[in-house]
């Protein structure tokens, strides 16, 4: 009864507002223990040590203890391709820098492998040969999490879109990081290959950061933000269950300046992708998100861009139209900056 009770609990406590990409929950070891041998535990993810496992393999749990639970994630689908828009994988990546390097390469941009995946695969970064000081920067991310996959689709309508005239390198300048957790993505899985949420492993210091993210944000700070070149605005792509929006801070979180200037590319965003149309979630999220990274100790304008992750074949929704969304985030960048 006690097991019955507490995942009825489960699915009727309100997640945390920053729940809406996966339900996520603060539970105490002794609400966890009573959990444990039902036969749904394994669609509960619990942090310990940093590494989310299946409720029940977790190695050990304090009682006295609270730890985060997360619980909606992806599940492998047989002909997933068949059923939904296509999903992007870790190759697809691969192919897209291919396609675009001697294009990239011309307008001053170098194309580098910074890292490896825990499992050996590239981690790659876009950005300027040189830091013109003149420009505005703008800096993206793709895929903290790996079952995601819409989310790249929507990068590569914003890079085809930028490398179609030369408006946006008349004024600014792009960092991208295209695909964060590339084994993550390979496996359909939202976690890294250690099982960790790489959108909750970002420490002000990178040597407390982990994995994928260690690499990419040592390469970051080294570059960019250590040397006070700060991006106008950042943008962290992901996929949610079914909704598209934005997650901002609330108003507590700085000031009200801060707050109007994310309001203000939320509306104009709006005004252009009806599927978003301005919707937000006001979220001050976990502590070591990228997105609360930037914002708390850079004062950098972060964002986080959510699609919904599985889209219906022979649907209104396309891949065509998850590059349009692309496509109206260039155009909201140059409007507003």
């Amino acid at each position: 009864m006690k097991t019955f009770i507490t995942l009825l609990l489960f699915s009727l406590f309100t997640p945390l507002t920053y729940g809406i990409c996966v339900h996520e929950k603060k539970l105490s070891g002794f609400e966890l223990l009573d959990s444990l041998t039902h036969e749904s535990a394994s669609q509960f993810h619990v942090e310990v040590d940093g590494v989310f496992y299946p409720m029940n393999k977790i190695p050990k749990l304090n009682p006295a203890k609270e730890y985060s639970v997360q619980w909606g994630h992806s599940k492998a689908i047989s002909g997933y391709d068949d059923k939904y828009v296509k999903y992007y994988r870790y190759s697809r990546v691969q192919e897209f820098i291919e396609i675009h390097r001697q294009a990239l390469t011309q307008k001053g941009y170098t194309i580098s492998i910074i890292g490896k995946s825990v499992e050996g695969r590239n981690l790659y970064s876009i950005y300027p040969n040189t830091i013109d000081t003149s420009k505005k920067m703008v800096l993206m991310y793709g895929r903290h999490h790996g079952d995601e996959g819409t989310a790249n689709w929507i990068i590569e309508g914003f890079v085809e879109k930028l490398l179609s005239n030369n408006d946006f390198f008349d004024r600014f300048q792009l960092i991208l990081y295209p695909m964060v957790n590339p084994d993550g993505a390979e496996a359909q899985k939202r976690y890294n290959s250690r099982g960790r949420d790489l959108n909750r492993v970002w420490y002000s210091s990178p040597s407390r950061s982990k994995d994928e993210v260690a690499i990419i944000q040592t390469h970051l700070k080294s570059i960019y933000l250590d040397k006070g070149y700060l991006p106008i605005i950042a943008l962290d792509m992901h996929g949610s269950f079914t909704q598209d929006f934005i997650y901002r801070v609330d108003r507590s979180f700085r000031d009200l300046p801060f707050f109007n200037t994310q309001q203000n590319f939320i509306d104009e965003l709006g005004s252009r992708d009806r599927w978003q149309a301005g919707t937000y979630d006001l979220s001050n999220g976990d502590p070591q998100m990228a997105r609360i990274y930037l914002v708390r100790d850079f004062g950098i304008n972060a964002l986080t861009h959510e699609t919904p992750r599985d889209i219906a074949k022979n649907g209104e929704r396309s891949l065509e139209t998850l590059k349009s969304q692309g496509r109206d985030v260039y155009e909201s960048i140059l409007t507003l900056y």
